[in-house]
């Protein structure tokens, strides 16, 4: 299948009307290109750059610019001039089509609203259809592009019909409610004569001059009409049904795809269809209420009442902030998908570290900005429940990579708790030429409200049961230390004395820990007694715990039904470890255990103490056996030839010379050599070399070739093909890799 065109949308506040119907016509041109689109959009948008707004606008560091074709920058939409600064910077930088929809900024490629068109429209429905000829225009501020085209506008609807307009009669406001407020006062102190009507720059204002004339006594539209313009207002909420002109935002979207799609392929296309609708009347005039578009609205209204209603009902606030794990969050969060109206799929994508990498040490380094390498998605809609699919943050989002029939648009939002930054919220509404609503809104804010919870939850119960744990775990290890071991066997023994199951007590001691320290030093016996306790922890079930009780000494102690041969298949669990560890560590020693044991049913009169005797016996028993393999003849030749052959790797150990120093065999040799160390001479030598040009490679920059001949080989090629063969990557990968995780 070809990869489908994919597209970027950089805006603020996707939930308010405006917005809502530019994006719809950027997803109808888009879907009728066969494009995908990726709308990345805050959902708060303040003016301050505060840490909350800080963490919003991380969004954007989200967009892997490589993966888009071209970008639609909806500029006017964002509040924060320090951000569009930022903004602006990086946009500056790609090498792909950046088109800045309705806005006027001269470092881009832009594309404009004709709100002079639209405005001579509205304002020419009060001249012909209601006969004004002294009207007001309330516009924006002077310096904005679409409040001067909103003027010219008016004039050359005023113009057209020969009336002429004072200069006093054009008034600069602010797009909201203060300078309409303002300009009531005017009327209603008498300071300003109330013409016959008033077009407004936008319905936030006719709505504000409306209400403060009437609360004043001033009737509408009798003693004056008012219009809006954009229609961004519903008659639910204006105490007055505004007429008002429906700003043409769905064909600026389709408008500012197709022209982008021009830039990045270098053809054009035909434009998808757009609104037909123009004037909407209302009570603000005397035309009334436009019956069919009233209709319209209150099938909206209700249903979107319907998903007010149900997330009101839903409780989600208390459903997903009463979890204590993150999996529990993600099914109470599951079960709250039905909020988000007409959504096909849903994604919750988690930094890796979203938790603050877990640092108790220091609770105040968490993420506040930028990604991950990883990202870790919760995908909801999948077959089979929750999926959750680690991926490289480069692919933004798994889906857009997987063969679909149909293009999509998703929707990135920010999940973060003030500055605490936990990864983003993706919505998808499939074929459906749609955006989120301020109910989604409300719905992120509880999902936030919920991982930070989480976190705070699983933080306490760290930090809590760090000091616990720091009183019963032995700190090498992980693993209980005596006194966990002491408390534990004791909580076991009455279990299974009161339930009638049989007790298991395992002891294993590490006898060579003594000469492994004094030989090759402290980190490597630390690193021994490691293994022993991961061998033994491995061998463990969820009814057993496992105890580091002295140096060199481990106890496993449990209850349950368990077989007369518990005992000794933990014992061969335990050893098979060790000698895979064995042949496969390159460690010039080898690591064996002793064991001690009971599993049976504890007599009526029986102690704990008489138990752990019985054990204990074993352990002797165990370790004489030891004792007396390694007073076996030849066994302190067999070790110092091994730490020879360990300190100088590269020189020409052949069985036969070693069978002549020894005076044996050569099959005896190497019968001796492998009991004592679980390995093969020949292999061990093979091993030791290995290990030398691991060391070599990591540490110099010698060629492989001469590394090669320091560790023995005087083939390189065969040098090659051992280390692969047992390091499983050749010596340039591995020397890479190395020097990677040194640096990183």
């Amino acid at each position: 299948m070809k990869k489908r065109l994919l597209i970027g949308v950089i805006v603020c506040e996707t939930e308010q009307l405006m917005q809502r119907r530019l994006i719809k016509g950027i997803t109808a041109q888009a879907f009728s290109l066969d494009m995908d689109v990726c709308v990345f959009s805050c959902i708060t948008n303040n003016k301050d750059m505060t840490r909350h707004q800080k963490s919003e606008f991380n969004l954007f560091r989200y967009m892997n610019f490589s993966m888009l074709n071209g970008v639609l920058y909806l500029r006017n939409s964002i509040h924060c001039e320090e951000e569009k600064r930022i903004l602006d910077r990086m946009l500056a930088e790609q090498k792909i089509p950046v088109l800045v929809l309705d806005d006027d900024t001269p470092d881009f490629h832009h594309l404009t609203m004709d709100d002079r068109t639209g405005f001579a429209a509205i304002t020419n429905h009060l001249i012909n259809v209601h006969g004004l000829t002294d009207l007001i225009c309330l516009t924006g501020q002077a310096w904005q592009y679409t409040a001067q085209q909103r003027v010219r506008g008016f004039l050359d609807a005023m113009k057209a019909h020969h009336l002429d307009v004072p200069e006093e009669n054009i008034i600069y406001g602010d797009y909201w409610y203060d300078s309409a407020r303002a300009l009531a006062q005017e009327f209603i102190s008498g300071k300003r004569r109330l013409p016959q009507g008033v077009v407004c720059g936008n319905d936030p204002m006719a709505k504000a001059l409306c209400h403060e004339l009437i609360v004043n006594g001033i009737r509408i539209p009798r003693d004056v009409m008012i219009t809006g313009y954009d229609a961004s207002l519903t008659e639910t909420q204006s105490l007055i049904a505004l007429t008002s002109y429906v700003r043409k935002n769905f064909r600026l979207g389709a408008q500012g795809v197709a022209k982008l799609y021009e830039m990045m392929t270098g053809e054009s296309c035909v434009l998808t269809q757009c609104e037909r609708i123009e004037v909407i009347t209302g009570d603000s005039c005397t035309c009334g209420v436009d019956t069919d578009y009233l209709r319209h609205q209150i099938r909206v209204d209700e249903r979107q009442e319907n998903f007010r209603t149900m997330f009101r009902m839903s409780n989600m606030n208390i459903m997903v902030t009463r979890q204590e794990t993150l999996d529990s969050c993600m099914e109470a969060i599951a079960g709250m998908i039905y909020l988000i109206r007409d959504c096909k799929e849903y994604f919750l994508c988690l930094c890796e570290d979203w938790e603050g990498g877990g640092a108790l040490e220091n609770p105040s380094e968490y993420r506040r900005e930028g990604f991950p390498k990883y990202m870790i998605a919760k995908l909801f809609n999948e077959p089979g429940g929750i999926v959750t699919k680690p991926f490289p943050t480069v692919k933004m989002l798994p889906r857009l990579h997987e063969e679909r029939e149909k293009p999509g648009c998703y929707f990135f939002s920010p999940l973060h708790h003030d500055d605490r930054f936990f990864g983003v919220s993706v919505v998808s509404f499939g074929e459906r030429l749609d955006t989120y609503d301020q109910i989604y809104c409300d719905w992120v804010a509880a999902v936030n409200t919920a991982l930070e919870y989480v976190r705070m939850q699983s933080y306490l119960k760290r930090f809590n049961n760090r000091i616990y744990l720091s009183s019963i775990r032995d700190a090498l290890t992980g693993l209980y230390n005596q006194r966990g071991y002491e408390k534990f066997a004791q909580e076991c023994f009455e279990a299974a004395k009161n339930e009638h199951r049989r007790f298991l007590l395992l002891y294993a001691g590490f006898d060579s820990l003594r000469q492994i320290n004094e030989t090759y030093g402290h980190s490597e016996g630390d690193s021994a007694v490691t293994v022993l306790a991961n061998a033994m922890n491995n061998s463990c079930t969820t009814y057993e715990r496992c105890a580091r009780t002295q140096d060199g000494e481990f106890a496993i102690v449990g209850y349950q039904d368990y077989e007369t041969d518990a005992c000794q298949k933990m014992i061969n669990a335990i050893t098979g470890y060790l000698e895979h560890y064995n042949q496969s560590s390159l460690k010039p020693y080898k690591i064996i255990a002793c064991f001690g044991w009971f599993c049976d049913y504890i007599p009526a009169d029986g102690t704990l103490a008489e138990i752990s005797a019985i054990a204990a016996k074993h352990l002797a028993e165990s370790r004489e056996s030891q004792q007396s393999e390694k007073s076996s003849p030849y066994y302190r030749e067999f070790v110092t030839l091994r730490e020879r052959i360990y300190s100088n790797p590269q020189e020409d150990w052949s069985i036969d010379a070693m069978c002549r120093d020894l005076i044996l065999s050569r099959g005896y040799f190497q019968k001796l050599y492998t009991r004592c160390f679980g390995i093969s001479f020949t292999q061990d030598v093979i091993n030791s070399r290995i290990e030398l040009s691991k060391r070599l490679l990591s540490s110099t920059d010698f060629s492989i070739a001469y590394i090669a001949d320091q560790s023995g080989y005087s083939n390189y090629v065969h040098f090659m093909h051992q280390f692969k063969k047992i390091v499983g990557i050749t010596p340039t990968e591995y020397r890479r890799r190395k020097r990677q995780s040194e640096t990183e």
